[in-house]
Protein backbone atom coordinates (compact mmCIF):
# COMPACT_ATOMS: atom_id res chain seq x y z
CA UNK A 1 0.00 0.00 0.00
CA UNK A 2 1.41 3.32 -0.81
CA UNK A 3 1.25 6.36 1.18
CA UNK A 4 -1.27 7.96 -0.81
CA UNK A 5 -3.46 4.77 -0.65
CA UNK A 6 -3.04 5.38 3.58
CA UNK A 7 -4.28 8.89 3.60
CA UNK A 8 -7.20 8.41 1.47
CA UNK A 9 -7.84 5.71 4.41
CA UNK A 10 -7.30 8.38 6.99
CA UNK A 11 -4.13 7.09 7.84
CA UNK A 12 -1.01 8.68 7.18
CA UNK A 13 2.39 6.40 6.75
CA UNK A 14 6.03 8.66 6.64
CA UNK A 15 8.15 7.22 3.85
CA UNK A 16 10.96 4.45 4.94
CA UNK A 17 13.11 5.06 7.23
CA UNK A 18 11.25 7.83 8.36
CA UNK A 19 10.31 8.29 11.81
CA UNK A 20 10.01 10.77 14.92
CA UNK A 21 13.80 10.48 15.67
CA UNK A 22 14.57 11.57 11.34
CA UNK A 23 12.51 14.56 11.94
CA UNK A 24 14.28 15.65 15.51
CA UNK A 25 17.23 15.14 13.21
CA UNK A 26 16.32 17.37 10.30
CA UNK A 27 15.03 20.17 12.77
CA UNK A 28 18.51 19.91 14.47
CA UNK A 29 20.26 19.78 11.34
CA UNK A 30 18.35 22.92 10.50
CA UNK A 31 19.13 24.73 13.62
CA UNK A 32 22.63 23.65 13.28
CA UNK A 33 22.97 25.26 9.72
CA UNK A 34 20.89 28.52 11.59
CA UNK A 35 23.24 29.05 14.10
CA UNK A 36 26.34 28.95 11.37
CA UNK A 37 24.34 31.21 8.94
CA UNK A 38 24.57 33.54 11.77
CA UNK A 39 27.67 33.21 13.18
CA UNK A 40 29.43 33.39 9.80
CA UNK A 41 27.45 36.97 9.11
CA UNK A 42 28.47 38.13 12.56
CA UNK A 43 24.63 38.51 13.38
CA UNK A 44 22.74 37.57 16.53
CA UNK A 45 19.18 37.98 16.23
CA UNK A 46 18.02 42.12 16.47
CA UNK A 47 22.10 42.61 16.82
CA UNK A 48 22.66 44.88 13.83
CA UNK A 49 19.13 46.50 14.23
CA UNK A 50 20.32 47.26 17.64
CA UNK A 51 23.33 49.27 16.46
CA UNK A 52 21.94 50.85 13.30
CA UNK A 53 19.23 51.82 15.95
CA UNK A 54 21.61 53.55 17.95
CA UNK A 55 23.62 54.90 14.90
CA UNK A 56 20.67 57.00 13.78
CA UNK A 57 19.71 58.35 17.33
CA UNK A 58 22.71 58.50 18.74
CA UNK A 59 22.06 58.37 22.69
CA UNK A 60 18.78 56.62 23.99
CA UNK A 61 17.77 55.14 27.03
CA UNK A 62 17.75 51.44 27.61
CA UNK A 63 13.81 51.61 27.61
CA UNK A 64 13.36 53.60 24.72
CA UNK A 65 15.07 51.02 22.89
CA UNK A 66 13.23 48.64 24.16
CA UNK A 67 10.05 49.58 23.38
CA UNK A 68 11.44 50.66 19.65
CA UNK A 69 12.39 46.83 19.60
CA UNK A 70 8.93 45.69 21.34
CA UNK A 71 11.07 43.87 23.67
CA UNK A 72 11.32 42.50 27.40
CA UNK A 73 13.06 44.60 29.73
CA UNK A 74 15.14 41.75 30.67
CA UNK A 75 15.68 40.71 27.42
CA UNK A 76 17.28 44.14 26.46
CA UNK A 77 19.38 44.43 29.51
CA UNK A 78 20.71 41.00 28.60
CA UNK A 79 21.33 41.98 25.00
CA UNK A 80 22.75 45.65 25.89
CA UNK A 81 25.12 43.84 28.50
CA UNK A 82 26.28 41.51 25.94
CA UNK A 83 26.75 44.29 23.39
CA UNK A 84 28.74 46.29 26.17
CA UNK A 85 30.98 43.32 26.63
CA UNK A 86 31.95 43.01 22.88
CA UNK A 87 33.11 46.73 22.82
CA UNK A 88 30.10 47.81 20.67
CA UNK A 89 27.84 49.56 22.59
CA UNK A 90 28.81 52.05 25.60
CA UNK A 91 26.45 52.29 28.59
CA UNK A 92 26.19 54.83 31.16
CA UNK A 93 23.82 56.70 33.73
CA UNK A 94 21.55 59.35 32.62
CA UNK A 95 22.93 62.61 34.64
CA UNK A 96 19.17 64.00 35.18
CA UNK A 97 17.96 60.51 36.74
CA UNK A 98 20.61 57.61 37.56
CA UNK A 99 17.84 55.31 37.44
CA UNK A 100 18.25 55.48 33.35
CA UNK A 101 20.48 53.55 31.86
CA UNK A 102 21.93 55.26 28.34
CA UNK A 103 22.83 53.56 25.30
CA UNK A 104 25.83 54.68 22.85
CA UNK A 105 27.60 53.21 19.71
CA UNK A 106 30.88 52.92 20.56
CA UNK A 107 33.39 53.63 17.39
CA UNK A 108 34.26 49.84 17.60
CA UNK A 109 30.00 49.73 17.30
CA UNK A 110 30.33 52.41 14.56
CA UNK A 111 33.42 50.09 12.67
CA UNK A 112 31.21 46.99 13.01
CA UNK A 113 28.35 48.65 11.62
CA UNK A 114 30.59 49.84 8.09
CA UNK A 115 32.22 46.88 7.71
CA UNK A 116 28.43 45.39 7.24
CA UNK A 117 27.81 47.02 3.65
CA UNK A 118 25.56 44.91 1.22
CA UNK A 119 28.41 43.50 -1.72
CA UNK A 120 30.22 42.05 1.41
CA UNK A 121 27.20 40.40 3.07
CA UNK A 122 26.35 39.55 -0.57
CA UNK A 123 29.40 37.55 -0.98
CA UNK A 124 29.89 36.34 2.28
CA UNK A 125 26.08 34.40 1.87
CA UNK A 126 27.03 33.16 -1.86
CA UNK A 127 29.71 31.41 -0.37
CA UNK A 128 28.38 30.00 2.43
CA UNK A 129 26.36 28.23 0.02
CA UNK A 130 29.35 27.54 -2.37
CA UNK A 131 29.34 23.35 -1.66
CA UNK A 132 26.05 23.32 -3.59
CA UNK A 133 25.60 23.06 -7.14
CA UNK A 134 23.35 25.91 -8.95
CA UNK A 135 20.90 23.27 -9.08
CA UNK A 136 21.33 22.62 -5.52
CA UNK A 137 20.92 25.84 -4.30
CA UNK A 138 17.59 25.96 -6.20
CA UNK A 139 16.20 22.69 -4.73
CA UNK A 140 17.25 24.27 -1.19
CA UNK A 141 15.59 27.54 -1.78
CA UNK A 142 12.28 25.70 -3.22
CA UNK A 143 12.36 23.77 -0.38
CA UNK A 144 12.81 26.29 2.07
CA UNK A 145 10.12 28.23 1.02
CA UNK A 146 7.75 25.66 1.06
CA UNK A 147 8.73 25.12 4.74
CA UNK A 148 8.38 28.77 5.43
CA UNK A 149 4.77 28.88 3.82
CA UNK A 150 3.61 26.27 5.87
CA UNK A 151 5.18 26.93 9.17
CA UNK A 152 3.98 30.79 8.72
CA UNK A 153 0.15 29.57 8.11
CA UNK A 154 0.47 26.75 11.01
CA UNK A 155 2.53 28.70 13.63
CA UNK A 156 1.20 32.51 13.13
CA UNK A 157 1.09 32.55 17.15
CA UNK A 158 5.07 32.60 16.72
CA UNK A 159 5.00 35.27 13.57
CA UNK A 160 4.12 37.45 16.89
CA UNK A 161 6.53 36.71 18.86
CA UNK A 162 9.83 36.11 16.58
CA UNK A 163 8.23 38.39 13.63
CA UNK A 164 7.33 37.38 10.08
CA UNK A 165 9.62 35.13 8.39
CA UNK A 166 11.72 36.95 5.27
CA UNK A 167 11.57 35.88 1.52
Amino acid sequence: MDADADSKNGTHRLPCGSGPQEFDDLAGRLERCGKILLHCLGKRRGQEKILRILWEQGEITQKELQEQLGIQPGSMSEIAAKLAAKGLVARGRAESDRRKILLSLTEEGRTWLARQDEDHVRRRRAELFSALTPEEQRTLGVLLDKLCVDWEERFEHSQTAYGAVRR
